[in-house]
């Protein structure tokens, strides 16, 4: 949908002079308006009939007074101005929303986020479809959200209130009564996590969301710890396993073929580092810091044959066994 002609900064540039005009209360018109912004009276009736259809302001033409009003309060109209980088990142951020797809949360909040896309579609002439076609962000394994759950934990979370609840850790085969003063709840690599203190293991832990059963927000207060960073706690994972605070170790990874390429590419962790052992690239030395080597075990097996730990040892031992009892099940 395109809407204007010219320049978009411009083009918003308008449309807040229109509406700050309008607010002022002198009743202005296409003409008034076009004089003051030196362009036509075609290009001002576009322009409001983009505040009234597209973004939905209650701005009417009263006849009596030859001017326009806001027949209703438009003190929350937002103020910013959309560049590349600002489409590019309500682009990813609406593919964002396809990890609570099909889900109450995601009712809640594409509404808000439809409002928020209106005012960048009059700054550019390219529809969202069209922008599919462009660009893609293709996610794999994401976990569902259950809103009701995610609700209690968030709002335990902004009023500091301990939870209790029933959790089954992957490999246990019952759930274990769990109680936790609850730091952090977000998305994590397509998964919902809770961060805090548990009693328990009087320790900080990580909890998957969608394993959390009977959820009680209990009336306990807590202080949450001023030095808490959830950065900070999954420092020594790739991903978002609890290294129980294990000192980190440096593994050291030799990547060969088409994998060493990609290696070199990505970023699977802040401490990460590359060297190139040849001319060409195809050989390369991947090293880390990491507290938690099950999570690099799993990363490295799936480069496959491409991939050899030349330390620490018992990584390279965990990544041969596994390795030979994939093997074995192969065999059977």
């Amino acid at each position: 949908m395109s809407g204007f002609s010219g320049g978009g900064k411009v083009q918003m540039r308008r449309i807040y002079t229109i509406v700050e005009a309008v607010k002022g209360g002198g009743y202005p018109n296409c003409r008034s308006l076009a004089d003051r912004l030196e362009v036509t009276q075609k290009t001002i009736q576009r322009d409001v009939n983009f505040i009234r259809d597209q973004l939905e302001l209650p701005l009417e033409y009263n006849k009596g007074m030859h001017g326009y009003e806001f027949t209703s309060d438009v003190t929350n109209f937002p103020v910013f101005e959309a560049q590349v980088e600002d489409l590019a990142a309500m682009f990813l951020a609406r593919h964002a929303m396809k990890s609570v797809k099909g889900t109450k949360l995601a009712e809640a909040l594409q509404p808000a986020f439809e409002r928020l896309t209106r005012q960048l579609d009059g700054q550019v002439n390219m529809n969202w479809a069209s922008m599919d076609q462009v660009f893609t962000v293709k996610e794999a394994g994401v976990v569902d959200a259950d809103l009701t759950l995610f609700g209690k934990l968030a709002e335990a979370v902004l009023n500091q209130h301990e939870v209790s609840f029933s959790y089954r850790k992957l490999g246990d085969k019952k759930s274990i009564k769990r109680r936790l003063r609850p730091y952090h709840v977000g998305e994590i690599d397509g998964g919902w996590y809770v961060v805090g203190h548990d009693n328990m293991r009087d320790g900080l832990r990580t909890f998957a969301i969608q394993r959390i059963k009977g959820l009680n927000v209990l009336k306990t207060t807590f202080e949450r710890p001023a030095d808490f960073q959830i950065g900070q706690h999954l420092g020594g994972s790739i991903g978002v396993w609890d290294h129980n605070e294990a000192a980190p170790e440096e593994i050291v990874v030799v990547v060969t073929g088409w994998m060493a390429r990609i290696v070199q590419e990505r970023l699977w962790h802040p401490t990460q580092t590359t060297r190139a052992l040849d001319d060409h690239g195809e050989k390369v030395e991947l090293r880390m810091q990491l507290g938690n080597l099950e999570e690099a075990k799993y990363l490295i097996l799936s480069w496959g044959r491409d991939a050899l730990v030349v330390k620490p040892k018992k990584l390279r031992d965990a990544v041969k066994k596994e390795a030979a009892a994939v093997v074995r099940a192969y065999r059977k």
